[in-house]
Formats: C-alpha cells, structure tokens, sequence
C-alpha cells in the first residue's frame, strides 16, 4: 500500500510541474498591427479634348461583279474588268502598294420554280479591292477613272476619308483633356469649398479616331461627263483622362 501510496503522489507531483510548465509556455501572446497611413485624399474628374483636322488620304473600296452563265465566263469577265480597274487607278498616281485584295467570291445563283424546285441559273464572281489615295485632290480623278474602266462590271462600295497618321494630332487632344479636367475639379472644389493643388495621377484612357466618313459614290460620273464631286469633311480625334488632384 505504501507503495502506491508513494507512486500516486510521485506521479501527482510530475503532473502538477507539467501544467505549470505548459501554462508558462501557451501564455497568449498579443500581437498589434499598425494600419498603414491610407491613401491621400484627393479630387477625381475626367477630361475629354477633341480636335478636328481634315483627312489627308481617301480609301476606296470597289472592283467587278459578274454574273454569267458558268464560272469560266463568269471570272474571266471579273477578271479582264478587275485588271482594267487597277490599270486605270495606277495610270493616275496610286502605288502598287496601295492597292490590296480585300475579297475575291464565287456565289452560285438559284432559281426556284413548282415543277423544277431549285436549279442553278448561272454565278457571281465578285472581286474587291481597297485602293488607297494620297492626294485627296486626285481622288475624283481615280474614281471616275476606275469606274470608267470597269464599265458595267464595276462595283463601287464606297468612299472613305480618315487620317493616316492621327498620333502628331492626339497632343492637342490631350491638352484640351486635362484642361477640361481641372476645370471639372475647380468647379466640384468651389462648390465643395476647397482647392485644388497639385495632381496625384493622371490617367489616359486611350485616344479615340471617329470611324472613316464614308460617301457612297455612283458607280459613274454624271451624263454630262463631269467629275465624280467628293468632300473629305474633318476627322475628330478624341482623348479621355482621369486625373485626381490634392486638395489644399
């Protein structure tokens, strides 16, 4: 008995010194994190600046449409009045170059009757091209031109006038876009009853080009033999920013 007696408070004695040494060593520990300064408060506005500038080169989109009994006579046709149309375009000015294969198609035609159901009456061969010209004073030359040497095989899509190289002009773009920013934060700090310093960011959202202005042209000059009129118009360039600004 004794000897239990001696185990038992032995063994009591070991499991007190455990629980002392691991109420020591699971002691929670505090951990404080100190949130970083957030960020500098500030006025946000968008700008957008728009500048108009005449185009410097016209697109034009036309070539041959057939329709003929077989595909043969069909794409010979297309392909003598295509051949006549480039001939003519480069006889007035425009490169090899700027003169590109946009489309070249073969479309069967259909008839249907009660009796017969569909049959096959003959195919379209369809051949475009974009001729592109430099001189917009020469594009009424080029067309009329083009569309005398295709005869009543040509086929004119249309006409289109944009700006070749529209980056030199997207500066003054963006001068007009931050100007018309800050003139959107003075008005929001007036009304808020602050002012506006020095920007913190500024953002461009990328330059914008109005999409070609086309001018559906007839497939002919006029009865009385006069040039095809064209009128290139403006091209606008557009330009978004996004700028925040300090507020003093």
């Amino acid at each position: 008995m004794k000897y239990f007696t001696r185990r038992w408070r032995i063994a009591a004695a070991g499991a007190l010194a455990l629980l002392a040494i691991g109420a020591a060593g699971c002691t929670p520990e505090t951990n404080v994190t100190v949130a970083a300064p957030g960020g500098q408060a500030g006025i946000s506005v968008s700008g957008q600046g728009t500048v108009s500038v005449p185009p410097d080169i016209a697109v034009l989109d036309l070539g041959a449409s057939v329709t003929d009994a077989t595909v043969a006579a069909a794409r010979d046709r297309a392909s003598t009045a295509m051949q006549a149309i480039h001939d003519a375009a480069t006889a007035n000015g425009v490169a090899e170059k700027d003169i590109r294969t946009t489309s070249f198609n073969i479309y069967p035609q259909y008839r249907y009757s009660e009796d017969k159901g569909q049959e096959i009456t003959g195919y379209q061969v369809t051949n475009l091209v974009s001729i592109t010209v430099r001189n917009i004073d020469d594009v009424s030359a080029v067309l009329d031109a083009a569309v005398a040497a295709g005869g009543n095989d040509v086929r004119v899509d249309n006409v289109m006038f944009t700006v070749e190289d529209p980056e030199q002009f997207l500066n003054d773009a963006r001068t007009k876009a931050l100007e018309n920013a800050r003139a959107h934060a003075d008005e929001l700090a007036a009304a808020a009853g602050v002012s506006v310093g020095a920007p913190i960011s500024i953002a461009e959202a990328g330059g914008s080009v109005q999409p070609p202005v086309p001018m559906y042209a007839e497939a002919a000059a006029d009865s009385r033999g006069g040039a095809t009129p064209v009128s290139p118009g403006e091209q606008k360039l557009t330009v978004h920013v996004f700028v925040v600004y300090s507020i003093e």
